[in-house]
């Protein structure tokens, strides 16, 4: 459910990677491979470089990757996502996740099988809504629903209808069983939407893609999600540039990360306005509406892409003082928070990653 922008600045230039919704544009599918045109360029194997962008889970799609085996990587990379849309996506009616959600309503208590890739998810998704106080909440599909922000019938929902919603610690009411790989529902009011966590775990699958193939340097947008495999080809670390949320065809601040995520959201791209007012997509869970919390833009670096995705929504909703308190409680992760004054606040291990405010 992120709608963001991040700007990488990779080894030929500046990529330009925007936020992802429903309202993107679709991205028709195209590639090109130095590799078929190493006659004329005398690119060796080892130089070659392989591109394809395609649109899946309502997200524009990156993958460039570099070396012999860059085409094979990329190509592998694209057939896991397109499994994975399968199991996470809302919007596909036969997916898993929409299957598990309608047999685990119709049978409250009763344990539905689930495969291995939405277990791993819903165990990640329910650890940080506790670490989180509930606010990172899997089981507000219907709540979003509601809503409809980045479709096409956004609107602001009858009070009634919101309240009548609401549930408090939600999340609580699904259940993971290991030993049998299976879930279960406390309440048929329960509607799974992974959007807070399903790309950082699709961004993860599809770097895994890659290594098996042999890639060792590569990079990856995934509507905003930015994933890095190894070093650049030179060998240097690669530049990730935070949009500034009240200029978002600006930057406010760059950082350099090696093999890791970076996630970031905000509260500038995916929305619609009434009246003079802006109703973002990050929903609270306790009020049901538009988060109000001090913070306008979250971006977490981590290893993991699952983990940035569901800490940027986490700390968002938890705002500036309880969301740091929670990134600096955390081995391996760090934040910078964007506030509504316009300041930026840090984790405490920012330093290792070169952070620089850009200043106009």
């Amino acid at each position: 459910m992120k709608r963001f922008s991040l700007l990488t600045l990779a080894v030929c230039g500046i990529l330009c990677f925007t936020g992802c919704g429903t309202d993107q544009p679709a991205a028709a599918s195209q590639s090109k491979s130095g590799s078929e045109s190493s006659a004329e360029d005398s690119q060796t194997a080892a130089d070659a470089v392989y591109e394809d962008t395609q649109e899946l889970m309502g997200t524009v799609i990156m993958v460039r990757a570099y070396g012999a085996h860059g085409k094979e990587g990329v190509e592998a990379a694209f057939a896991r996502a397109k499994e994975l849309e399968q199991v996470f996506s809302n919007t596909i009616a036969d997916s898993e996740v929409n299957q598990v959600n309608q047999a685990a309503k119709a049978a409250v208590g009763t344990e539905v099988p689930i495969s291995a890739d939405m277990a791993h998810v819903l165990e990640t998704a329910l650890e940080y809504g506790e670490k989180s106080g509930g606010m990172l909440d899997c089981t507000i599909g219907d709540l979003i629903d509601l809503w409809g922000i980045g479709t096409d019938h956004a609107a602001i929902p009858a009070d009634g209808k919101i309240q009548a919603l609401l549930r408090p610690d939600g999340w609580k009411d699904v259940s993971y069983h290991a030993e049998s790989g299976s879930l279960t529902f406390a309440s048929d009011a329960v509607t799974l939407n992974f959007g807070a966590v399903a790309k950082g775990y699709i961004s993860d699958a599809m770097k895994t893609a890659l290594e098996e193939t042999g890639v060792t340097s590569a990079l990856m947008s995934l509507g905003g999600n930015v994933m890095t495999l190894g070093v650049k080809p030179d060998g240097s670390s690669w530049t990730v540039a935070i949009t500034d949320p009240f200029s978002p065809d600006s930057l406010i601040a760059s950082l350099h990360v090696t093999d890791q995520a970076v996630v970031t959201s905000g509260n500038y791209e995916k929305y619609f306005e009434e009246n003079g007012k802006r109703y973002h997509h990050i929903l609270d869970p306790y009020t049901g509406a538009p988060s109000e919390s001090d913070v306008v833009s979250t971006t977490i670096i981590a290893d993991n892409g699952i983990d940035c995705d569901a800490l940027s929504t986490a700390t968002y909703l938890l705002g500036s003082d309880a969301g740091m308190q929670l990134i600096n409680s955390l081995d391996g992760i760090e934040a910078v928070f964007v506030k509504a004054t316009g300041e930026l606040v840090t984790s405490d291990g920012m330093d290792a990653y070169q952070l620089q405010e850009i200043t106009s």
